[in-house]
């Protein structure tokens, strides 16, 4: 059985480009920052977005902040960072086709919160965020030999093995 495995890297660095699954493209596209804001409101709270765009000009809303609107603007939560990292994305069919049936992930570092499945979503090229949801509810994407949630949080020396069929 061959496998592989990857040394990675989280951090929480801001960057100008996110990698994230393109509704409209179908597949896995940087995102770039556009510096546009948006605000909208409900009534109770104002809601700031920042407006990315993928190649193809396709937008994605990245909330920033929310808002009380009778508390002089002070943030209701804190101000979500997105989730960057110092990898290299994983080209998972170039890797099947090469016969690899296992592949190892060894954190090296993990500076921030980082969600198993919104890391993995940002760094897999040919899976969709539900479909990693899918293998690891499945146990097809493990976390130190053990079945875990989509939501589990990432730390330094965790190893996730990613099973292919």
């Amino acid at each position: 059985m061959l496998n592989i495995t990857f040394h990675w890297k989280l951090s929480q660095i801001p960057e100008r480009g996110v990698k994230k699954h393109c509704k409209m493209c179908g597949k896995l596209s940087v995102f770039t920052d556009t510096n546009v804001r948006r605000h909208n409101a409900n009534g109770k709270s104002i809601y700031q977005y920042a407006i990315y765009k993928c190649e193809k000009n396709h937008t994605w809303n990245k909330k920033l902040a929310v808002y009380k609107t009778f508390s002089e603007h002070v943030p209701e939560i804190e101000e979500q960072k997105e989730e960057t990292s110092i990898v290299s994305a994983i080209p998972i069919t170039s890797l099947v086709e090469q016969g690899l049936k296992v592949i190892h992930i060894v954190l090296d570092d993990v500076i921030g919160k980082h969600r198993i499945d919104k890391v993995l979503a940002n760094q897999i090229e040919d899976w969709s965020r539900t479909q990693i949801i899918d293998k690891i509810e499945k146990g097809a994407i493990q976390l130190n030999e053990q079945v875990i949630k989509p939501s589990s949080r990432l730390s330094k020396g965790e190893r996730i093995s990613i099973f292919i069929d």
